[in-house]
């Protein structure tokens, strides 16, 4: 998930931003109206920090039981508010990787990128005190050149472009019963961590952040399961608790990692693209996804003193599509020695995060560790476990938000590697956002990382002796502005 997060922990509270606000029908009282560049000073149990500053798919509305304060005007009984906010970037980028300069072409180290989203939804209440409203989020897909697009001219680049869901979910909520989240939405993981204990409050959000300009294969991997699109891309259930003394619990069901209707023709010639319900294939790779996903974790927010306290912890597990095909090892692919055989071990994951905030500045990580691989993928039989860390201090003070961290990623990475080697990556973020008006902020933000496993080519993605360790670092001067 890539999002430009403005807030600080969620212990010290929420830089809110502008909207605007359409009725379908008159409310029976004035709409609580948002505020512009103000902090809120109350304690974390009646705060949160939301990504994109809240007027988003994930708002004040949407993400905790009780209605919070925040970007978004909260509902009042009998009112049917409608949105559509959105946002623009616009960023320069300088950038840096061993596949910018290989002997089939160069890249060049500068770019101007645009980037749109945009986030229709409604919220509302019933008479009876029902809060419930449905959420989608739309993205700009990337398009490089005319050439991939079937026109010719400049025209080529924009007809080519086109939008896609990337959240669309409902939700139900009553004080003393909690939320409910169904749909294509995010995790109770991603709800909990925030980017607050993942540090993805400034600039973009790190190596999470959108747009990146550097060569795919040579980004780092965003392994947590928080603010990603493994994390919500797919449609599940998700329960949250009302608040007791600061704490809050929560629970999620997910069959597969399916987030539409389909249909499958039938299983014998299904994959995951094509069949999401798959509970066994023949096909290699299909058993690295999760079925019957499930999770539950409890979280705490505090304050003692001048000194705020955000803690989480969540478990995530599942199954896995069996695979049945032959485990002949030479079909399967890989060099010699390789014990990858086409099974996956169901997913076993804890994933928790602290954070501590005194007068603007928040110290904190997070540790995610289990059978997992890559983005939220499962790990193969006989492969590494997935450990990820992450550390992080950030400062706020009015409309400025400045930060770093560091995180490393161990995993299995190319799964045809089994037994032969694994995958270790670093990631470093140093950035800051500035507020300069409502609605408008300046950011900049330097990205440094490596990736390294043996016998794989990152540039070709492929298995070979070349090109087994990558750097990359990039440096970026944008602008962004919301509605």
């Amino acid at each position: 998930m890539r999002k430009l997060l403005l807030a600080s922990a969620a212990a010290i509270g929420a830089t809110t931003g502008m909207l605007g606000v359409a009725s379908a029908q008159a409310p029976q009282a004035p709409l609580a109206a948002p505020q512009a560049q103000t902090v809120l000073a109350t304690p974390p149990l009646q705060t949160l920090v939301v990504p994109n500053n809240g007027n988003a798919a994930n708002s004040n509305n949407n993400y905790q039981t009780a209605l919070l304060p925040g970007a978004v005007a909260n509902p009042v009984p009998g009112s049917f508010v409608i949105r559509l906010n959105g946002a623009i970037w616009t960023e320069f980028d300088f950038t840096g990787s061993n596949a910018n300069n290989t002997l089939a072409g160069k890249i060049n180290t500068q770019s101007l990128v645009t980037y749109l989203r945009l986030y229709p939804g409604f919220d509302a209440v019933a008479a009876n005190g029902l809060r419930y409203g449905g959420q989608a989020e739309i993205r700009e897909n990337f398009v490089g050149n005319a050439t991939t697009t079937g026109s010719n001219g400049a025209s080529g680049v924009t007809s080519g472009q086109t939008l896609y869901i990337r959240r669309a979910f409902l939700y139900l909520a009553a004080d003393q019963a909690g939320l409910l989240r169904v749909g294509q939405t995010d995790s109770i993981s991603g709800i909990f961590d925030n980017g607050v204990t993942t540090f993805q409050n400034f600039d973009t959000g790190g190596w999470n952040g959108d747009p990146n300009a550097l060569p795919a294969n040579v980004q780092v991997s965003f392994p947590f399961f928080s603010q990603q699109g493994a994390d919500y891309g797919y449609s599940k259930f998700v329960y949250l608790s009302p608040q007791f003394a600061g704490f809050d619990v929560g629970l999620q069901y997910a069959p597969n990692t399916g987030n539409g209707a389909y249909s499958c023709a039938y299983a014998g010639v299904a994959t995951p693209s094509t069949c999401p319900a798959l509970s066994s294939s023949v096909t290699v790779g299909d058993g690295a996804r999760p079925t019957n996903q499930y999770a539950a974790g409890a979280r705490y927010q505090g304050t003692f003193g001048p000194v705020g306290l955000y803690v989480w912890g969540t478990y995530t597990g599942s199954g896995t599509v069996n695979y049945t095909g032959p485990a002949a090892l030479p079909e399967l692919g890989g060099p010699k020695g390789n014990v990858y055989n086409g099974k996956f071990d169901n997913q076993s994951v804890g994933f928790g995060g602290a954070a501590l905030t005194i007068a603007g500045v928040t110290f904190g990580g997070a540790y995610q560790g289990g059978n997992y691989n890559g983005l939220g993928a499962a790990k193969p039989e006989l492969g590494a476990k997935g450990r990820a860390w992450i550390a992080g201090v950030q400062y706020a003070a009015g409309p400025l938000v400045v930060g770093t961290s560091f995180y490393n990623y161990q995993s299995q990475g190319a799964v045809t590697l089994t037994g032969i080697s694994q995958r270790a990556e670093n990631g470093l973020d140093v950035g800051g956002t500035y507020n300069i008006a409502p609605g408008l902020w300046g950011f900049a933000q330097y990205l440094w990382g490596t990736r390294h496993q043996g016998d794989y080519n990152f540039v070709l993605a492929e298995n070979g002796a070349a090109n087994n360790t990558i750097t990359a670092q990039q440096f970026i001067l944008g602008t962004k502005v919301r509605w």
